[in-house]
């Protein structure tokens, strides 16, 4: 398999908001009372406001991959608030899952991106926050923390590289 991670252009951004509505629609089997995931009358999800920023603000980077040609995820990288390194979204096909696409998509991250860096979850998406941890821990060297943050509705990963 072969991997490779794209920055997308504004022209093509389509790309990213389309692999959002098959994200979205995976995380909305963990919402809680602190998240909600609306469903419009067109049938698609409401897109964070958030998103369309990351063609328009210099500190916000957007990049999908692909496996042999074919898109198979994406991710969205900021330099948050904090003033730490954040996975603001972060989304892999199932099929592609147990080949190594996501833990690929993140050390590329960590390679292009050096600094603190804060990786967040749902609260209930134990899913990810198991991958997070093995992904953290390698490229952490096992020197990274992890918490419950926002009032305990969300939890966070911590390392520098």
């Amino acid at each position: 398999m072969n991997f490779k991670l794209t920055r997308v252009e504004e022209k093509d951004k389509q790309v990213i908001f389309n692999l959002m509505q098959l994200y979205t629609y995976e995380l909305s089997f963990y919402a809680d009372e602190s998240t909600q995931f609306e469903m419009q009358s067109n049938g698609l999800y409401k897109m964070s406001k958030y998103v369309d920023l990351y063609w328009k603000e210099e500190n916000r980077n957007p990049f999908i991959l692909t496996c042999d040609g074919k898109i198979v995820g994406f991710v969205l990288q900021r330099f948050n608030e904090e003033n730490m390194q954040e996975i603001g979204e972060f989304f892999v096909l199932n099929e592609y899952r147990k080949n190594g696409a996501g833990a690929f998509m993140a050390n590329k991250m960590f390679d292009m991106y050096k600094g603190k860096w804060e990786i967040r979850t749902l609260l209930k998406n134990e899913r990810a926050q198991s991958f997070w941890r093995k992904v953290v821990k390698n490229a952490s060297n096992d020197n990274y923390t992890e918490k419950l943050i926002r009032d305990n509705t969300r939890y966070a990963f911590y390392f520098n590289n």
